[in-house]
């Protein structure tokens, strides 16, 4: 029962990465307010002190028959440990910063096609597009270097 249950959860967190990775691309623009809500607070969620998602801690959880698990960053990321499963190393910063160009990717076309799709103005000028542009670049070539 106990596997049953754990395969479960391996099946529901690759279906939700899955979502989060190419949803902004493919779901109906009336459900896209929803998926632009929901992939900030599951990144928060992998942001908090220990670097794992409310998923994985429960899988861990389940594993360990405990309601605190012992876990490590390198050992318990879950996407990335597939890969290594099917022979695939990648660092996890690496793989990371991958998952993160993916969904922030996502996620920003997600948010163009919802502005397009209700004529949303979001640079009133051209300055303040090349200002935004400007940050963007900057922060996702800081957050490559930190990475490093």
């Amino acid at each position: 029962m106990k596997e049953l249950l754990v395969k479960s959860i391996d099946f529901l967190h690759i279906m939700i990465a899955i979502f989060l990775a190419v949803g902004g691309y493919l779901i109906p623009i009336k459900y896209l307010p929803i998926y632009l809500l929901c992939l900030p607070f599951i990144i928060i969620d992998w942001n908090d002190k220990d670097g794992l998602c409310w998923i994985t801690k429960l899988n861990n959880m389940i594993k360990q028959e405990t309601l605190h698990p012992k876990t490590t960053d390198k050992e318990d990321n879950f996407l990335n440990g597939i890969l290594q499963a099917q022979g695939i190393m990648i660092d996890y910063k690496t793989f990371d910063f991958f998952l993160y160009i993916v969904f922030i990717s996502s996620w920003g076309y997600a948010y163009y096609r919802v502005c397009k799709k209700y004529k949303i103005n979001v640079f009133t000028n051209d300055m303040v597009k090349i200002i935004t542009t400007l940050f963007i670049v900057g922060w996702i070539s800081i957050a490559y270097v930190n990475r490093i």
